[in-house]
């Protein structure tokens, strides 16, 4: 009797943990969509291509996700070029533009908040929304790709890497 009531109480302990990570990240999604109302439309025009979008977190704390509009979740996207920003299109979440007004600057990581790659193997794009700092983590399935969209957006933006 006393092994069954052990194994039914430790068979609980896992499905307790994850409805309270369930409900600590709707907590916090809820919170932060209170500052981060409102994403920028997304605008297509230039095809980059195929990216991995990796994270969004606070440019004040580097390891607190950004789980506003959907941008807690890692997935596969298409960056786009315009002329008002570079625009992301991501599977299954809501499509993003990041105003080239609000780019405070470009720079190449190797790691953000859950992801660590080879060196320089992230763009990251810190940029502002409603008085915000944020960081924006994407990557490219490959170095050379990588290299071109880097000297892309150096010549369309007018921006340089840090």
């Amino acid at each position: 009797m006393t092994r069954e009531l052990i194994g039914g109480l430790a068979l609980l302990i896992v499905p307790t943990i994850a409805v309270l990570i369930l409900f600590g990240i709707r907590f916090r999604r809820r919170s932060q969509e209170k500052i981060l109302y409102d994403l920028p439309a997304f605008s297509a025009e230039n095809d980059l291509g195929e990216v991995l979008y990796v994270s969004t977190v606070f440019s004040s704390d580097l390891l607190a996700k950004v789980w506003a509009q959907g941008l807690g979740n890692r997935g596969n996207a298409r960056l786009w070029l315009g002329n008002n920003g570079i625009g992301l299109a991501r599977n299954g979440e809501k499509d993003f533009n990041i105003p080239t007004s609000a780019i405070q600057s470009l720079s190449e990581a190797n790691a953000t908040i859950d992801r660590g790659v080879e060196a320089k193997g992230l763009i990251s794009i810190s940029w502002s929304h409603n008085n915000v700092g944020l960081v924006t983590n994407i990557r490219f399935r490959d170095k050379q790709r990588h290299n071109e969209i880097k000297k892309t957006l150096i010549e369309k933006l007018g921006v340089s890497f840090a």
